[in-house]
């Protein structure tokens, strides 16, 4: 539109700044009372503008390839003990492709299961010890805990035979000076030195028992601690050991994973298109054995030239033909590539087929493609007139006047200029001399027959 919006403006400007001039001479004329004609009318070529319709196909070659290809490899080292395919031999998923011998793998196997349940044995052991060491933390516990229960009591009783000491020793005293005076007899004084005596002993023994549980006190702590440390020791021993069943059953999980390796099986349906490895060789890990192909999804691959890529569209229905089998399959564009290489002359695009029956990769085949095709209206390029980066072309129109009209152009093929916009068909157009026009100037008319 701003290209458009671009020509009109400068149309305008031309044909306002001639209207002036005109305008100008005419005014002239007409006050001296004389009309001159100072441009003669130029004899000219016209033709009529039409649009031109291309259609065509172009056949291109290609041939027939799998959806899916995968090489199979073996995925363990050993020897080919049964390869039953042969190339060009149909399979089905899940059918077997070679069968490895891997007598060595089984032999790591059992010896790492031996492994595996000395070491259990060893966890067994750890937890038993660490049985033992819990119960005899909790008797060690147990007994820490009587031994506080008596220094509590003993506590106690040594407070209450401190409060019996001081009465008994003032009954003591008491008893001593009545007995002085005569007022008690010396009976009632011995009474009161033996309950005396009798508590001062049983202070001595409370204070004996208090130093026992203290002691007791502090064996008990150091069973606990010992306890304690033998409880951890056995955890740790117990951590360790099935620390050490983990270590040996990862070392195991590859072994078994090689030993179910050691069969292969066809991963889809398809054909073997190729045999690497024969029976008694040694596959090595990632050897090739065989190549496979899908038979039952193919699409049909092609070459395109890069002029082509307008008119190939994702989703367009297409028709493949099989010379060799004389057939024709429907299918569908469903994916196009281009080239890595910018500058490639070519892309490639793959059709879906929807009927593969009794098909085989890498049949040839050819398909047609349109050619690139369009409705335009096309000019000689003798009746395009340029100026700089300006295209118009001139217009006949009423009383023979020729009008220069702009233009936007395309393509250019056999002397014919493609007029993307700017003329319309059956206008007539001039074809020679324009280098002499002007715009609005009289022209004589030679039709020379459409484009």
């Amino acid at each position: 539109m701003k290209y458009e919006m671009f020509f009109l403006a400068a149309l305008l400007a031309i044909t306002g700044l001639r209207a002036i001039v005109l305008s100008f001479f005419s005014n002239s004329a007409e006050s001296t009372g004389t009309i001159t004609s100072t441009i003669k009318p130029i004899e000219v070529e016209t033709t009529l503008t039409k649009k031109a319709f291309s259609l065509g196909r172009t056949s291109l070659n290609g041939a027939l390839e799998a959806v899916e290809t995968v090489t199979i490899t073996s995925r363990v080292m050993g020897q080919i003990k049964t390869l039953p395919v042969q190339q060009g031999d149909r399979v089905k998923a899940g059918q077997i492709i070679a069968i490895i011998d891997v007598r060595d793998i089984e032999a790591q196997r059992n010896h790492t299961s031996a492994v595996i349940s000395q070491v259990q044995a060893s966890v067994t052991v750890a937890t038993v010890a660490e049985t033992q060491a819990l119960a005899n933390k909790t008797q060690a516990q147990a007994q820490l805990n009587h031994a506080e229960a008596h220094y509590q009591e003993a506590e106690t009783k040594l407070q209450e035979a401190q409060a019996q000491l001081g009465e008994a020793r003032l009954n003591q005293e008491r008893m001593a000076m009545l007995q002085k005076a005569g007022a008690v007899s010396q009976l009632q004084l011995d009474t009161a030195n033996t309950q005396l005596a009798l508590v001062e002993s049983r202070i001595q023994q409370t204070q004996a028992g208090i130093e026992q549980a203290k002691r007791d006190i502090e064996q008990a702590k150091a069973a606990v601690k010992q306890a304690s440390f033998q409880v951890q020791q056995a955890r740790t021993r117990v951590e360790q050991a099935r620390s050490q069943v983990q270590q040996v059953q990862a070392e195991v999980k590859p072994t078994i994973a090689h030993l179910n390796h050691s069969i292969v099986t066809a991963p889809f349906a398809g054909v073997v298109t190729k045999k690497h490895i024969e029976v008694g060789a040694i596959a090595s890990f990632g050897q090739p054995l065989v190549t496979l192909e899908s038979s039952d999804r193919l699409r049909f691959s092609v070459v395109v030239p890069k002029s082509m890529m307008s008119v190939v569209k994702q989703k367009d229905e297409v028709e493949v033909h099989l010379d060799t089998l004389n057939r024709s399959v429907r299918g569908q564009i469903n994916q196009i590539i281009l080239s890595a290489n910018p500058n490639s002359p070519s892309f490639t695009v793959k059709i879906a087929l929807k009927n593969t029956a009794n098909l085989m990769p890498r049949m040839i085949g050819r398909v047609e493609l349109p050619n690139e095709s369009h409705s335009a209206i096309t000019i000689p390029q003798s009746a395009l007139w340029k100026r700089g980066q300006l295209q118009g072309v001139y217009v006949v129109g009423v009383n023979n006047i020729a009008q220069l009209r702009w233009v936007k152009t395309g393509k250019v093929k056999d002397s014919k200029v493609e007029i993307i916009f700017g003329l319309k068909e059956q206008e007539r157009i001039i074809t020679r001399n324009i280098e002499q026009l002007s715009n609005g100037q009289q022209v004589i008319s030679n039709f020379v027959g459409n484009n």
